[in-house]
């Protein structure tokens, strides 16, 4: 049986999200990997991780085509860098292994597992071949697929009565607070994981 190290609250069904919980994702060190100057990212990171058009992509109500279309258009002057950004940056996604482990232990532990996640189509399916792993578990919503974006309270709802979790015993894991918080409203249990953290230290295994 598994439980929340924090309160010992019995779990069935624990639910991951992908980012920075079991795949590494910081934008601005994969655009300096890639060669991009420094003096750039700052402008790159108002495109690609703020810009309303990429919470648009995370959706499925916008094409790649039309996205970059659009980046262009707002950063004409670094036309060079958000090509090669666009078309490059899935490839530094990289598995935690850890918390790849943990998502394991978890199955062999007795619970069901999930994938809740705001993913764009093209980068999802890279990650699909590149990670095996995803089709261990037991269910997804993926924001791309749905049209429902976190920290929307139907993207939760939808997770919730699709494989009707009980709330009480469910687990979201998240690293943003504003994804966490209406997790919470939603009635689930949650791990707010910090960057760099570790799945385990926050669950309880007990055989």
């Amino acid at each position: 049986m598994i439980y929340l190290k924090e309160d010992k609250t019995p779990l069935n069904a624990v639910i991951f999200d992908l980012g920075n919980v079991l795949l590494d994702y910081n934008p601005k060190r994969f655009m300096l990997e890639m060669g991009i100057a420094p003096e750039h990212t700052e402008r790159l990171l108002q495109i690609f991780p703020q810009s309303e058009e990429w919470q648009q992509l995370d959706m499925g109500v916008i094409s790649d085509d039309e996205f970059l279309t659009s980046a262009l258009r707002k950063e004409p002057s670094l036309r060079r860098e958000i090509i090669r950004y666009h078309k490059h940056w899935y490839d530094y996604f990289k598995a935690i292994p850890e918390n790849v482990a943990a998502f394991y232990q978890v199955k062999e532990a007795g619970a069901k597992t999930y994938i809740l996640s705001n993913f764009q189509e093209t980068c999802f399916r890279v990650m699909q071949e590149h990670n095996i792993f995803f089709e261990d578990f037991d269910g997804r919503v993926i924001s791309y697929e749905c049209k429902l974006r976190k920290p929307q309270p139907e993207i939760y709802e939808l997770l919730i009565s699709r494989y009707q979790l009980d709330s009480a015993h469910s687990v979201f894991i998240d690293d943003m607070e504003v994804n966490i918080q209406a997790a919470k409203a939603a009635g689930l249990q949650t791990i707010h994981l910090p960057i760099g953290g570790f799945v385990m230290d926050y669950l309880e295994i007990v055989n």
